[in-house]
């Protein structure tokens, strides 16, 4: 009798074990199976979009600090400012321009450029001497928006030193691009509808940003 009930107590602790086995078994393969089937949420990268943003018309070549030069049909040379550092500036409300017959040289300050209080310098594309001056305030990037013209002392010389076609494209496109980085995570609007920068992004820069950033993208530091 002892022995009868001895393994019924056994056999239903093996019972017992094989149940809880399997259980666990089956619970293991559900929670992969659940776990399987999601997958972890992709993480959000901040990174400047698509360009395409910024102008280059053929007939213009730039400098690295953000200003232009064009062969004109007389032989003289017309400058301005690009549109990248337009869309920076915003509408520009004055300019101080170097005078007739002053010689400018090759990126070294000419002008200077204000909108709602703040200033930028901007450096000449060109080495020559001014003929010519466009005192209105640019309303424009190229066109009409030269902002004076200059009679090369070596044009060869100063031109193989700017940037056209396609390769202007690129390089004004990566600066768009390196703006976008030096402005974020700051609320800055950079961007409006349909992704291009909005004009005057300068307007919302504090002001010792502002130095720091023009500095750099105008190139006045080294000048």
């Amino acid at each position: 009798m002892f022995g009868h009930d001895f393994l019924s107590g056994y056999s239903a602790k093996i019972l017992e074990y094989g149940l809880a086995v399997t259980y666990l078994v089956l619970f293991v393969g559900f929670w992969r199976y659940v776990q399987g089937g999601k997958k972890a949420p992709a993480m959000k990268v901040e990174k400047a979009p698509a360009t395409g943003w910024f102008e280059v018309p053929e007939a213009v070549a730039l400098h690295p600090g953000h200003s232009w030069a064009r062969m004109e049909a007389d032989g003289t040379v017309a400058v301005g400012l690009d549109d990248f550092g337009h869309r920076l500036m915003g509408p520009v409300e004055g300019v101080e321009l170097p005078a007739t017959g002053a010689r400018v040289s090759q990126g070294e300050a000419a002008v200077t450029l204000l909108a709602e209080g703040k200033r930028v310098g901007m450096v000449s594309p060109v080495e020559g001497e001014v003929v010519e001056r466009n005192a209105a305030a640019p309303g424009e990037a190229y066109g009409e928006g030269w902002l004076f013209k200059v009679r090369p002392t070596n044009w060869k010389r100063s031109r193989a030193q700017l940037l056209d076609g396609q390769a202007a494209r690129d390089w004004v496109e990566e600066q768009g691009r390196l703006l976008y980085g030096r402005l974020s995570p700051e609320a800055v609007p950079m961007l409006q509808d349909g992704g291009a920068p909005v004009h005057g992004i300068g307007r919302e820069i504090d002001p010792e940003h502002w130095e720091e950033i023009a500095r750099e993208f105008f190139r006045t530091q080294e000048s």
